[in-house]
């Protein structure tokens, strides 16, 4: 059947077989206006008692003003009403398909409405705080990555060599100064070449264990000799005369120094050192010294 819209005059096709008792109301899908369909299968009924009304002089105002007040009284008791739908077709004729949802239906849809909101919002929580601890996480790491362990020496300070040479603490942060050599007669090895001098702590750091080579190279730089010493071991002239070449070996590689403390050297601080070579190579021309060793004293 043909039903139209009271309020829109919007046409629809609608299936006669949902209606039942007197009739259904029905909401207009384009302007949601409620308005009382009637059974046509109880029209005839209704024509022949509006007529027997009109022969007992009844208004028809009366019955007027009665469908309105069913009308008020549907949309304050919130009694349910069929949706009538558009169709998907080019007609201007809507078709409503489908079975009516009884009240009991209607409220169930509301409660899975009602569910799938609640849903939503965990969702939403939980992506929230999934974020939040992706934030944290990358603040972290962006830490850890760049200033953890540098003491405040960025990532970027380290691999383009920017930081402050007084945050190295090594070889290169100590100078040697004072250096000089002699020839000493040992009475068992014969002459022997004695270098001597004094290091300088150059970094803002307290050193340990400051030690110093020396190299004997001939006329084209050929290393000829090498020797090692820590710095803070010293002999005098006799023992360098009556020493054995293993005596004099391991009198200058003691690391904490016997004569002068090599275990703390402040800042600036300076520790003599002597090198020995108890064998003069043929061909020697050039001496080299150079400090090779330094460690950081821990707090």
């Amino acid at each position: 059947m043909i039903i139209q819209c009271k309020k829109c005059q919007t046409k629809y096709k609608f299936d006669e077989s949902l209606i039942e008792g007197e009739g259904v109301w029905v909401r207009c899908s384009q302007c949601k206006d409620v308005f009382f369909l009637d059974n046509p299968k109880k029209a005839e009924i209704t024509s022949r008692t509006e007529q027997s009304r009109d022969i007992k002089g009844e208004a028809p105002a009366v019955q007027g003003q009665i469908f309105e007040d069913r009308i008020e009284e549907v949309r304050r008791l919130d009694t349910p009403v069929k949706d009538i739908e558009e169709d998907s077709g080019d007609s201007d004729i809507r078709e409503r398909t489908g079975v009516a949802r009884t009240e009991s239906e209607g409220m169930h849809d509301e409660d899975e409405t009602s569910e799938e909101k609640v849903e939503r919002k965990h969702a939403l929580s939980r992506g929230l705080q999934l974020l939040i601890l992706f934030i944290v996480l990358l603040i972290g790491g962006i830490y850890f990555v760049f200033f953890a362990g540098t003491g405040g020496q960025t990532l970027f300070d380290r691999i383009l060599g920017t930081s402050q040479k007084a945050e190295e603490v090594g070889p290169a942060q100590v100078d040697l100064t004072d250096v000089r050599q002699r020839l000493v007669n040992n009475t068992t090895l014969g002459t022997i070449r004695v270098i001597e001098g004094t290091a300088i702590n150059q970094s803002s750091f307290p050193m340990t264990r400051i030690k110093v080579r020396g190299e004997l190279t001939d006329a084209y730089t050929v290393v000829l000799g090498v020797k090692e010493s820590y710095c803070g071991n010293l002999l005098n002239d006799i023992e360098l005369a009556t020493m054995t070449e293993d005596q004099i070996q391991k009198e200058l590689s003691n690391p904490q120094g016997s004569d002068v403390s090599n275990d703390r050297i402040a800042p600036k601080g300076q520790i003599p050192f002597m090198i020995v070579f108890t064998r003069e190579p043929a061909g020697l021309v050039k001496t080299f010294v150079t400090p090779v060793g330094a460690e950081r004293l821990l707090p």
